[in-house]
Protein backbone atom coordinates (compact mmCIF):
# COMPACT_ATOMS: atom_id res chain seq x y z
CA UNK A 1 0.00 0.00 0.00
CA UNK A 2 1.50 3.36 -1.05
CA UNK A 3 1.17 6.62 0.90
CA UNK A 4 -1.75 7.86 -1.21
CA UNK A 5 -3.73 4.66 -0.60
CA UNK A 6 -2.92 4.74 3.12
CA UNK A 7 -4.11 8.35 3.41
CA UNK A 8 -7.32 7.53 1.51
CA UNK A 9 -8.01 4.53 3.75
CA UNK A 10 -7.25 6.20 7.09
CA UNK A 11 -8.50 9.71 6.37
CA UNK A 12 -10.86 9.67 9.36
CA UNK A 13 -8.04 8.87 11.82
CA UNK A 14 -5.74 11.45 10.23
CA UNK A 15 -8.42 14.14 10.31
CA UNK A 16 -8.94 13.73 14.04
CA UNK A 17 -5.21 13.45 14.69
CA UNK A 18 -4.56 16.75 12.89
CA UNK A 19 -7.54 18.35 14.66
CA UNK A 20 -6.17 17.30 18.04
CA UNK A 21 -2.68 18.58 17.21
CA UNK A 22 -4.22 21.92 16.24
CA UNK A 23 -6.20 22.03 19.50
CA UNK A 24 -3.08 21.31 21.57
CA UNK A 25 -1.17 24.07 19.78
CA UNK A 26 -4.06 26.44 20.52
CA UNK A 27 -4.29 25.36 24.16
CA UNK A 28 -1.71 22.92 25.62
CA UNK A 29 -4.10 22.11 28.49
CA UNK A 30 -6.09 20.00 26.03
CA UNK A 31 -3.30 17.44 26.31
CA UNK A 32 -5.42 15.81 28.96
CA UNK A 33 -5.92 12.02 29.13
CA UNK A 34 -8.95 12.59 31.37
CA UNK A 35 -10.83 13.68 28.24
CA UNK A 36 -10.80 10.02 27.11
CA UNK A 37 -13.57 7.77 28.36
CA UNK A 38 -11.06 4.97 28.91
CA UNK A 39 -13.60 2.30 29.82
CA UNK A 40 -15.67 2.93 26.69
CA UNK A 41 -12.53 2.71 24.54
CA UNK A 42 -11.60 -0.58 26.25
CA UNK A 43 -15.11 -1.94 25.61
CA UNK A 44 -14.84 -1.00 21.94
CA UNK A 45 -11.36 -2.53 21.75
CA UNK A 46 -12.60 -5.84 23.19
CA UNK A 47 -15.46 -5.94 20.68
CA UNK A 48 -13.22 -4.99 17.75
CA UNK A 49 -10.51 -7.54 18.56
CA UNK A 50 -12.91 -10.43 19.25
CA UNK A 51 -14.76 -9.52 16.04
CA UNK A 52 -11.45 -9.72 14.19
CA UNK A 53 -11.10 -13.35 15.24
CA UNK A 54 -14.62 -14.07 14.01
CA UNK A 55 -13.80 -12.43 10.69
CA UNK A 56 -10.40 -14.09 10.21
CA UNK A 57 -11.81 -17.53 11.06
CA UNK A 58 -14.05 -17.38 8.00
CA UNK A 59 -16.98 -18.77 9.99
CA UNK A 60 -19.42 -16.01 9.18
CA UNK A 61 -18.34 -16.15 5.52
CA UNK A 62 -19.14 -19.84 5.61
CA UNK A 63 -22.62 -19.26 7.02
CA UNK A 64 -23.37 -16.30 4.74
CA UNK A 65 -22.09 -18.14 1.68
CA UNK A 66 -24.33 -21.13 2.31
CA UNK A 67 -27.34 -18.85 2.70
CA UNK A 68 -26.64 -16.73 -0.36
CA UNK A 69 -25.76 -19.50 -2.80
CA UNK A 70 -29.20 -21.03 -2.45
CA UNK A 71 -30.71 -18.18 -4.49
CA UNK A 72 -30.66 -17.71 -8.26
CA UNK A 73 -32.40 -14.35 -8.52
CA UNK A 74 -30.43 -11.12 -8.00
CA UNK A 75 -33.27 -9.43 -6.12
CA UNK A 76 -33.55 -12.41 -3.75
CA UNK A 77 -29.79 -12.46 -3.17
CA UNK A 78 -29.78 -8.71 -2.54
CA UNK A 79 -32.70 -8.78 -0.09
CA UNK A 80 -31.21 -11.73 1.80
CA UNK A 81 -27.78 -10.02 1.90
CA UNK A 82 -29.35 -6.85 3.32
CA UNK A 83 -31.39 -8.76 5.93
CA UNK A 84 -28.30 -10.75 6.90
CA UNK A 85 -26.36 -7.49 7.33
CA UNK A 86 -29.11 -6.10 9.54
CA UNK A 87 -29.12 -9.24 11.69
CA UNK A 88 -25.34 -9.48 12.02
CA UNK A 89 -24.91 -5.79 12.84
CA UNK A 90 -27.20 -6.20 15.85
CA UNK A 91 -24.57 -8.40 17.47
CA UNK A 92 -21.13 -7.86 15.92
CA UNK A 93 -21.39 -4.09 15.26
CA UNK A 94 -22.17 -2.31 12.01
CA UNK A 95 -18.54 -1.96 10.94
CA UNK A 96 -17.70 -5.65 11.43
CA UNK A 97 -20.80 -6.90 9.62
CA UNK A 98 -19.84 -4.87 6.54
CA UNK A 99 -16.20 -5.95 6.68
CA UNK A 100 -17.48 -9.53 6.45
CA UNK A 101 -20.39 -9.23 4.02
CA UNK A 102 -19.38 -6.53 1.53
CA UNK A 103 -16.40 -8.51 0.11
CA UNK A 104 -18.63 -11.56 -0.15
CA UNK A 105 -21.31 -9.55 -1.98
CA UNK A 106 -18.73 -8.08 -4.37
CA UNK A 107 -17.38 -11.57 -5.07
CA UNK A 108 -20.89 -12.77 -5.92
CA UNK A 109 -21.33 -9.83 -8.29
CA UNK A 110 -18.01 -10.55 -9.97
CA UNK A 111 -18.75 -14.25 -10.35
CA UNK A 112 -22.24 -13.66 -11.74
CA UNK A 113 -21.35 -10.68 -13.91
CA UNK A 114 -24.03 -8.52 -12.29
CA UNK A 115 -23.77 -5.01 -10.84
CA UNK A 116 -24.13 -5.17 -7.07
CA UNK A 117 -23.44 -1.50 -6.24
CA UNK A 118 -26.99 -0.93 -5.03
CA UNK A 119 -26.85 -4.05 -2.89
CA UNK A 120 -23.69 -2.79 -1.17
CA UNK A 121 -25.31 0.62 -0.61
CA UNK A 122 -28.34 -1.08 0.94
CA UNK A 123 -26.02 -3.21 3.09
CA UNK A 124 -24.42 -0.02 4.42
CA UNK A 125 -27.86 1.32 5.34
CA UNK A 126 -28.79 -2.10 6.75
CA UNK A 127 -25.73 -2.11 9.01
CA UNK A 128 -26.77 1.25 10.46
CA UNK A 129 -30.36 0.03 10.85
CA UNK A 130 -29.52 -3.26 12.59
CA UNK A 131 -26.92 -1.75 14.89
CA UNK A 132 -29.45 0.82 16.13
CA UNK A 133 -31.42 -1.92 17.90
CA UNK A 134 -28.91 -3.07 20.51
CA UNK A 135 -26.83 -1.12 23.05
CA UNK A 136 -23.64 -2.75 21.71
CA UNK A 137 -24.47 -2.61 17.99
CA UNK A 138 -22.47 0.53 17.31
CA UNK A 139 -20.14 2.92 19.16
CA UNK A 140 -22.69 5.70 19.65
CA UNK A 141 -25.08 3.31 21.40
CA UNK A 142 -22.33 2.10 23.72
CA UNK A 143 -21.48 5.71 24.60
CA UNK A 144 -25.13 6.68 25.20
CA UNK A 145 -25.99 3.52 27.14
CA UNK A 146 -23.16 4.19 29.57
CA UNK A 147 -23.50 7.98 29.76
CA UNK A 148 -27.23 7.90 30.55
CA UNK A 149 -26.92 4.88 32.89
CA UNK A 150 -29.72 3.04 31.10
CA UNK A 151 -31.33 -0.29 31.87
CA UNK A 152 -31.92 -2.70 29.00
CA UNK A 153 -35.65 -2.03 29.27
CA UNK A 154 -35.15 1.72 28.97
CA UNK A 155 -32.83 1.31 26.01
CA UNK A 156 -35.10 -1.06 24.09
CA UNK A 157 -38.13 1.13 24.75
CA UNK A 158 -36.32 3.75 22.64
CA UNK A 159 -34.65 1.47 20.10
CA UNK A 160 -37.50 -0.89 19.19
CA UNK A 161 -39.83 1.78 17.73
CA UNK A 162 -36.93 3.32 15.81
CA UNK A 163 -35.80 -0.07 14.51
CA UNK A 164 -39.35 -0.96 13.41
CA UNK A 165 -39.54 2.22 11.35
CA UNK A 166 -36.07 1.85 9.85
CA UNK A 167 -36.37 -1.84 8.93
CA UNK A 168 -39.77 -1.28 7.31
CA UNK A 169 -38.42 1.48 5.07
CA UNK A 170 -35.25 -0.49 4.33
CA UNK A 171 -37.20 -3.55 3.14
CA UNK A 172 -39.20 -1.32 0.78
CA UNK A 173 -35.94 0.18 -0.50
CA UNK A 174 -34.45 -3.31 -0.96
CA UNK A 175 -37.40 -4.37 -3.09
CA UNK A 176 -37.54 -1.13 -5.10
CA UNK A 177 -33.84 -0.48 -5.74
CA UNK A 178 -32.61 -3.99 -6.64
CA UNK A 179 -32.90 -5.61 -10.05
CA UNK A 180 -34.97 -8.72 -10.70
CA UNK A 181 -32.66 -10.77 -12.94
CA UNK A 182 -31.52 -14.37 -12.88
CA UNK A 183 -28.01 -15.32 -11.81
CA UNK A 184 -26.02 -18.51 -11.80
CA UNK A 185 -26.05 -20.36 -8.51
CA UNK A 186 -22.97 -19.40 -6.50
CA UNK A 187 -20.81 -22.46 -5.89
CA UNK A 188 -17.85 -20.90 -4.13
CA UNK A 189 -16.12 -22.83 -1.36
CA UNK A 190 -15.19 -21.11 1.86
CA UNK A 191 -12.76 -22.65 4.31
CA UNK A 192 -12.95 -21.64 7.92
CA UNK A 193 -11.25 -22.37 11.22
CA UNK A 194 -13.92 -23.62 13.66
CA UNK A 195 -11.67 -23.36 16.72
CA UNK A 196 -10.90 -19.69 16.17
CA UNK A 197 -14.52 -18.93 15.29
CA UNK A 198 -15.94 -20.48 18.47
CA UNK A 199 -13.20 -19.05 20.72
CA UNK A 200 -13.62 -15.55 19.30
CA UNK A 201 -17.40 -15.80 19.47
CA UNK A 202 -17.18 -16.86 23.13
CA UNK A 203 -14.90 -13.90 23.88
CA UNK A 204 -17.31 -11.60 22.06
CA UNK A 205 -20.21 -12.92 24.18
CA UNK A 206 -18.12 -12.32 27.31
CA UNK A 207 -17.45 -8.75 26.12
CA UNK A 208 -21.16 -8.09 25.64
CA UNK A 209 -21.98 -9.67 29.01
CA UNK A 210 -19.33 -7.57 30.73
CA UNK A 211 -20.71 -4.46 29.05
CA UNK A 212 -24.27 -5.18 30.21
CA UNK A 213 -23.06 -6.03 33.73
CA UNK A 214 -20.93 -2.85 33.81
CA UNK A 215 -17.74 -4.70 34.71
CA UNK A 216 -14.46 -2.83 35.14
CA UNK A 217 -12.17 -1.75 32.35
CA UNK A 218 -9.65 -4.39 33.41
CA UNK A 219 -12.14 -7.09 32.38
CA UNK A 220 -12.27 -5.72 28.82
CA UNK A 221 -8.50 -5.35 28.73
CA UNK A 222 -8.26 -9.04 29.66
CA UNK A 223 -10.76 -9.97 26.93
CA UNK A 224 -8.70 -8.01 24.39
CA UNK A 225 -5.49 -9.78 25.40
CA UNK A 226 -7.21 -13.19 25.30
CA UNK A 227 -8.64 -12.38 21.85
CA UNK A 228 -5.18 -11.49 20.55
CA UNK A 229 -3.74 -14.77 21.81
CA UNK A 230 -6.66 -16.73 20.32
CA UNK A 231 -6.13 -14.99 16.98
CA UNK A 232 -2.41 -15.78 16.90
CA UNK A 233 -2.53 -19.33 18.30
CA UNK A 234 -5.57 -20.54 16.29
CA UNK A 235 -5.01 -18.59 13.10
CA UNK A 236 -5.96 -20.19 9.73
CA UNK A 237 -3.17 -22.03 7.89
CA UNK A 238 -2.87 -19.31 5.25
CA UNK A 239 -2.08 -16.67 7.91
CA UNK A 240 1.23 -15.95 9.60
CA UNK A 241 1.10 -14.72 13.20
CA UNK A 242 2.05 -11.25 11.95
CA UNK A 243 -0.68 -11.23 9.29
CA UNK A 244 -3.29 -12.34 11.80
CA UNK A 245 -2.21 -9.70 14.32
CA UNK A 246 -2.31 -6.90 11.77
CA UNK A 247 -5.87 -7.79 10.83
CA UNK A 248 -6.82 -6.01 14.06
CA UNK A 249 -7.82 -2.44 13.28
CA UNK A 250 -5.65 -0.76 15.91
CA UNK A 251 -6.06 2.61 14.19
CA UNK A 252 -9.83 2.36 14.62
CA UNK A 253 -9.34 1.89 18.36
CA UNK A 254 -7.00 4.90 18.43
CA UNK A 255 -9.55 6.85 16.39
CA UNK A 256 -12.15 6.42 19.13
CA UNK A 257 -9.65 7.71 21.69
CA UNK A 258 -8.95 10.72 19.45
CA UNK A 259 -12.68 11.36 19.00
CA UNK A 260 -13.04 11.70 22.78
CA UNK A 261 -9.98 13.96 23.01
CA UNK A 262 -11.09 16.26 20.19
CA UNK A 263 -14.78 16.49 20.98
CA UNK A 264 -14.31 16.88 24.75
CA UNK A 265 -11.73 19.59 24.08
CA UNK A 266 -14.32 21.39 21.95
CA UNK A 267 -17.00 20.83 24.62
CA UNK A 268 -14.77 22.63 27.13
CA UNK A 269 -14.61 25.70 24.85
CA UNK A 270 -18.20 26.03 23.67
CA UNK A 271 -21.53 26.01 25.44
CA UNK A 272 -24.15 23.82 23.80
CA UNK A 273 -27.73 23.65 25.00
CA UNK A 274 -30.36 21.61 23.20
CA UNK A 275 -33.62 22.98 24.56
CA UNK A 276 -36.66 21.18 23.21
CA UNK A 277 -37.13 17.95 21.31
CA UNK A 278 -36.75 19.47 17.83
CA UNK A 279 -33.11 20.63 18.16
CA UNK A 280 -32.27 17.56 20.30
CA UNK A 281 -33.38 15.31 17.43
CA UNK A 282 -32.59 17.30 14.28
CA UNK A 283 -29.21 18.82 15.24
CA UNK A 284 -27.53 15.43 15.99
CA UNK A 285 -28.83 14.01 12.71
CA UNK A 286 -27.59 16.97 10.67
CA UNK A 287 -24.31 17.31 12.56
CA UNK A 288 -23.63 13.62 11.86
CA UNK A 289 -23.63 14.43 8.14
CA UNK A 290 -20.61 16.70 8.69
CA UNK A 291 -18.53 15.14 11.45
CA UNK A 292 -20.00 11.57 11.64
CA UNK A 293 -22.42 10.26 14.23
CA UNK A 294 -19.90 9.02 16.83
CA UNK A 295 -18.17 12.42 17.24
CA UNK A 296 -21.60 14.08 17.23
CA UNK A 297 -22.63 11.75 20.05
CA UNK A 298 -19.56 12.58 22.14
CA UNK A 299 -20.11 16.31 21.61
CA UNK A 300 -23.83 16.32 22.44
CA UNK A 301 -24.14 13.63 25.14
CA UNK A 302 -25.67 15.11 28.27
CA UNK A 303 -26.96 18.18 26.41
CA UNK A 304 -30.46 16.74 25.93
CA UNK A 305 -32.65 13.86 27.03
CA UNK A 306 -31.67 10.41 25.77
CA UNK A 307 -34.40 9.46 23.29
CA UNK A 308 -34.23 12.37 20.78
CA UNK A 309 -30.42 12.30 20.81
CA UNK A 310 -30.43 8.52 20.32
CA UNK A 311 -32.86 8.75 17.40
CA UNK A 312 -30.93 11.67 15.89
CA UNK A 313 -27.48 10.08 15.80
CA UNK A 314 -28.79 6.71 14.62
CA UNK A 315 -30.93 8.16 11.86
CA UNK A 316 -28.02 10.50 11.09
CA UNK A 317 -25.77 7.53 10.30
CA UNK A 318 -27.32 7.52 6.84
CA UNK A 319 -27.04 10.33 4.32
CA UNK A 320 -23.49 11.37 3.49
CA UNK A 321 -20.46 9.11 3.18
CA UNK A 322 -18.99 10.59 6.35
CA UNK A 323 -22.17 10.20 8.42
CA UNK A 324 -21.02 6.80 9.69
CA UNK A 325 -17.72 4.92 9.53
CA UNK A 326 -19.74 1.94 8.29
CA UNK A 327 -20.60 3.91 5.15
CA UNK A 328 -16.94 4.42 4.29
CA UNK A 329 -16.13 0.76 4.92
CA UNK A 330 -18.75 -0.24 2.37
CA UNK A 331 -18.08 2.43 -0.24
CA UNK A 332 -14.31 2.29 -0.44
CA UNK A 333 -14.65 -1.07 -2.20
CA UNK A 334 -16.92 0.30 -4.92
CA UNK A 335 -16.08 2.21 -8.12
CA UNK A 336 -16.86 5.93 -8.38
CA UNK A 337 -20.38 5.22 -9.64
CA UNK A 338 -21.15 3.49 -6.37
CA UNK A 339 -20.71 6.76 -4.49
CA UNK A 340 -23.40 8.40 -6.64
CA UNK A 341 -25.71 5.46 -5.96
CA UNK A 342 -25.04 5.82 -2.25
CA UNK A 343 -25.73 9.56 -2.13
CA UNK A 344 -29.02 9.08 -3.97
CA UNK A 345 -30.35 6.09 -2.03
CA UNK A 346 -28.94 6.88 1.43
CA UNK A 347 -29.87 10.55 1.10
CA UNK A 348 -33.47 9.61 0.31
CA UNK A 349 -33.49 7.18 3.24
CA UNK A 350 -32.24 9.94 5.56
CA UNK A 351 -34.90 12.39 4.33
CA UNK A 352 -37.77 9.92 4.79
CA UNK A 353 -36.65 8.80 8.25
CA UNK A 354 -36.08 12.38 9.39
CA UNK A 355 -39.62 13.30 8.35
CA UNK A 356 -41.06 10.26 10.11
CA UNK A 357 -38.99 11.08 13.20
CA UNK A 358 -40.42 14.60 13.24
CA UNK A 359 -43.94 13.19 12.95
CA UNK A 360 -43.28 10.80 15.85
CA UNK A 361 -41.92 13.52 18.13
CA UNK A 362 -44.50 16.17 17.17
Amino acid sequence: MNIKEALAKEWFFLAFLLAYIALIIYNPSFLNPDFIDTKTVLILAALIISNTGIFVSGGTDYIAGHILKRFRNLKSVSVVAVILTVFMSMFITNDASLIILVPLTISIGRMTGKSISRTVVLEAIGANVGSALTPFGNPQNIILFRAYHLSLQAFFSASLPLFAILIGILLVFALVFTKNSKIRSWKGNIRYKPGLFYASFALFVLSVSGFLLDLSGYFFLGISIASVFALILMKPDNYTARNALFRIDFLLILTFALIFLVMNSIRSMVSISLVGILPAFVLPALLSQIISNVPATVLLTGKSSFIPLFWGVNIGGNGTIIASLANWIALRRLPAGGIKEFMKISGLFLLITLIIGLVVFF
